[in-house]
């Protein structure tokens, strides 16, 4: 190991047991690539600090944005950042000062940092090494973060700096050579859709977790990893029908996987045939390769002895997507894409797959589906739900209820359709999540690209017009479809960058359709839905999407729809062309577009209560904001903590 003699700004690099083990792995396998991840070690380390250092000045952890100031840096002579708007954050408790280079200020308190970082006493800086040591002094400086759960964290920053670095390291290392932009490289390619996907090597913008694969070997990471491309071998097994429990929109969940999956029924039979088992007495099942090398084995020995569980041998490639556990074929075959369940921790939790998820989905998409098909309202809006097809997870009857618990949400699937059976070869199919991702080489990003494509079709008018005008066209597809269902029905999608589907025309690069997937997040007001004329009572009975707290299900659909989605658009784009006033109009559009919905439903038989109600929270001078970093140290998966911030929409702005 050679990690002793690498240094930066005199501080010597010493490897975690997780660099060290992603490093010896690169040397047995790629020693390229081992010698880019130690080059680009302290990039990973930094972009996991910068969400951290972020989420303190943000969420005011431990009042670090009450005790922060912003100064010009070049005026510093012992200063070794030459940055002329830095951000100094000052630790009370430790007398500890933190330094960090900022990129940009934005709505909703929304500061970007870029490393290095530094502490700094007096005349001297030392460079922050690890998000870690920033850690550190967060649990110094309050002592209710003194726990399993801030204990938990530092094992994740650990795990998401190194694959974060890993990451990094293996896109500079493939790209470094390479003069095309990220659309030209994704245009190129046979699935620009999943290729998009892969191109999100960064992962979430915002979450200090944003690498997090823990649970998994180096080798089983770059495997099982969408940034990395690699075929992904899905596993199916057999469980007898008195151990599973399903659900459908329309066709079976058997009759879907038999119709999509050539050779598949045929393999089923053999098996069957070999223990003298009927057919009619047998469900299928798609399991994870990870989950069924680790999990299969262990967990359902029993089961697994006594038939009850029957592997097939049968497998078929697919490849991640950027949510890690959902899997989609390489265009062009257009089989279903499918959510299974990993027990890997990813981001701020473990990735199984929950009953209600697999239950729920084929439900909710029957009601999205009924609601636009009668809502008139919809009937002009570029904007669809992505069916969930049908779903399955494994049930014991003989467990007991935290048992059954555990292992349901350790084995189930869920089948959701295809987009491109909607599209045509003029349509280009992006994750939105890779509209702020640009090529290693390259200084402009993908959304930038698709402007400047529309742009350029557009001579006639200025610049600034151009983003508006495609900015507008984009949020517009977002707002007309996400807002009427939070108004009227009570339904709060979460339609965040990964959970979108935008399709641009390839020629102008205007927003043509938009499609909102994945429904295991979302919230339902259920008075709301149910006064609508929609039954409930059929949800899985541990529904967490259903709820009486109008709160929760309006905080869900603007976080996700408003500060996620066009908020990192918005941040995006202004960063870029650095338009005096740039970021204030696109907030405007927003604002104007949101404020129209709500004079259309004045005007219509809705309750004038709910409406004023819904629009005092949007347009409020001050609105929630989710605290991911906060929530992690407190271990919050599902009980969010919100911070008040400025509100962009506020109507007196």
């Amino acid at each position: 190991m050679i990690d002793e003699n690498k240094q930066t700004h005199n501080a010597i690099i010493h490897m975690t047991s997780d660099e060290q083990a992603c490093y010896a792995t690169l040397c047995e396998t790629n020693t390229q690539w081992a010698k880019a991840f130690e080059q680009y070690l302290m990039q990973g380390r930094d972009l996991v600090t910068a969400r951290l250092i972020a989420s303190i000045y943000r969420e005011n952890l431990v009042e670090g944005y009450t005790h922060s100031h912003f100064i010009d840096h070049i005026q510093v002579p012992t200063s070794p950042i030459q940055h002329v708007d830095v951000l100094t954050i000052h630790f009370k408790q430790t007398s500890q000062v933190l330094c960090a280079p900022v990129k940009g200020h934005h709505a909703f308190n929304r500061i970007d940092v870029a490393g290095p970082f530094y502490w700094q006493q007096a005349d001297h800086y030392e460079r922050v090494m690890h998000p870690n040591d920033v850690l550190d002094v967060i649990i110094a400086e309050d002592n209710n973060y003194q726990g399993s759960a801030a204990e938990q964290f530092r094992d994740d920053l650990n795990n998401s700096a190194c694959y974060m670095a890993l990451a990094v390291s293996y896109q500079q290392m493939t790209y470094h050579n390479s003069t095309d932009t990220l659309l030209t490289t994704i245009e190129h390619q046979n699935d620009s859709y999943l290729a998009s996907e892969q191109a999100v090597v960064e992962g979430h913008p915002l979450h200090p977790g944003a690498k997090l694969r823990k649970g998994m070997s180096p080798t089983e990471t770059i495997a099982y990893s969408s940034e990395y491309g690699h075929a992904i071998p899905l596993r199916f097994v057999l469980i007898r029908r008195d151990h599973v429990r399903t659900q459908q929109l329309d066709k079976s969940f058997d009759t879907i996987l038999f119709e999509t999956f050539e050779g598949l029924q045929d393999a089923c039979q053999t098996v069957l045939n070999t223990y003298q088992l009927a057919p009619a007495d047998y469900h299928l099942m798609v399991v994870h390769p990870w989950q069924y090398t680790h999990i299969l084995t262990t967990d359902y020995e029993a089961e697994l002895a006594q038939q009850i569980m029957i592997p097939v041998d049968y497998t078929y490639d697919y490849y991640a997507g950027l949510s890690f556990r959902t899997l989609m074929p390489s265009f062009p075959d257009v089989s279903p894409h499918i959510k299974l369940s990993t027990n890997v921790h990813i981001t701020g939790e473990i990735r199984t797959l929950s009953e209600q998820t697999t239950h729920n989905g084929p439900l909710i998409t029957q009601i999205l589906q009924d609601i636009t098909a009668k809502d008139t309202w919809f009937a002009h809006v570029p904007t669809h739900a992505v069916a969930e097809l049908a779903g399955v997870h494994f049930f014991s009857p003989t467990d007991t209820a935290d048992v059954q618990e555990r292992r349901s949400e350790q084995l189930g699937t869920l089948l959701r359709h295809n987009i491109y059976h909607n599209l045509d070869e003029t349509d280009l199919p992006l994750i939105p999540s890779s509209l702020i991702v640009r090529m290693p080489q390259q200084g402009t990003s993908l959304i930038v690209e698709l402007v400047n494509r529309y742009a350029q079709q557009q001579p006639e008018i200025e610049q600034h017009t151009a983003i508006q005008q495609w900015f507008s066209r984009y949020a517009g597809a977002l707002i007309d479809y996400v807002m009427p269902l939070l108004i009227k029905y009570g339904i709060a999608l979460e339609a965040h960058l990964q959970n979108t589907i935008a399709v641009f025309d390839k020629q102008d690069g205007l927003l043509k359709r938009m499609y909102i997937r994945d429904f295991e997040g979302l919230r339902i007001d259920t008075a709301q839905l149910n006064q609508m004329g929609y039954d409930t009572v059929h949800f899985h009975e541990k529904s967490r999407v259903l709820t009486n707290s109008q709160k929760s299900v309006f905080n869900k659909a603007f976080y996700a729809t408003v500060q996620n989605h066009l908020g990192e658009l918005v941040v995006a784009l202004s960063d870029h062309y650095k338009i005096d006033g740039l970021e204030a109009d696109l907030w405007y559009i927003v604002r104007e577009q949101i404020q129209a919905l709500f004079n259309t439903f004045r005007n219509s038989d809705m309750d004038p209560q709910r409406l004023q109600d819904i629009e005092t929270i949007f347009f409020n001078p001050v609105i929630d904001y989710k605290c991911v970093t906060t929530m992690r140290l407190l271990d919050e998966a599902h009980a969010y903590t919100y911070i008040k911030v400025d509100n962009p929409l506020a109507t007196n702005k």
